[in-house]
């Protein structure tokens, strides 16, 4: 619903900021209403692109601050701290396996775990990497 109203919000913002003069004159509003009113419908149209833009920026930022850091380390602390989320990872899914096969009841804590490793892994990695699945048809 909300989709389809967009191109018409898009519409109206862009007319009040871009005939806010003219519009001032044959509704009698004060012009500076009639140019904040388009404001607030344009600033709510950019909001998820914004936030979607310093999410990105702060993920950027992170990297850069790993790559500086990795260059002044030594190789053997680069290979262990690039080895903590592997380990933790293989670690859950072992302790998965030999619980199912051997009938450990697994509590919801361990479920939230092993499911928020395979979440990272597999569904938020190709996200954050840029990797997203085209639709077809």
């Amino acid at each position: 619903m909300l989709q389809a109203a967009l191109p018409i919000l898009s519409l109206l913002a862009d007319t009040l900021l871009a005939r806010k003069t003219e519009l001032a004159k044959q509704t009698g509003l004060p012009e500076t209403a009639i140019g904040q009113v388009g404001a607030a419908v344009s600033d709510l149209l950019t909001r998820d692109e914004r936030a979607a833009a310093a999410v990105m920026a702060e993920i950027d930022k992170a990297r850069q601050h790993d790559i500086a850091t990795d260059s002044a380390a030594p190789p053997v602390v680069v290979l262990l701290r690039g080895l903590v989320r592997p380990v933790i990872t293989l670690a859950a899914c072992f302790w998965y396996i030999f619980a199912r096969l051997n009938e450990v009841p697994l509590q919801a804590e361990d479920y939230a775990i092993i499911g928020g490793i395979m979440a990272f892994w597999f569904g938020f990695r190709p996200f954050e990497k840029g990797l997203r699945p085209t639709s077809k048809g």
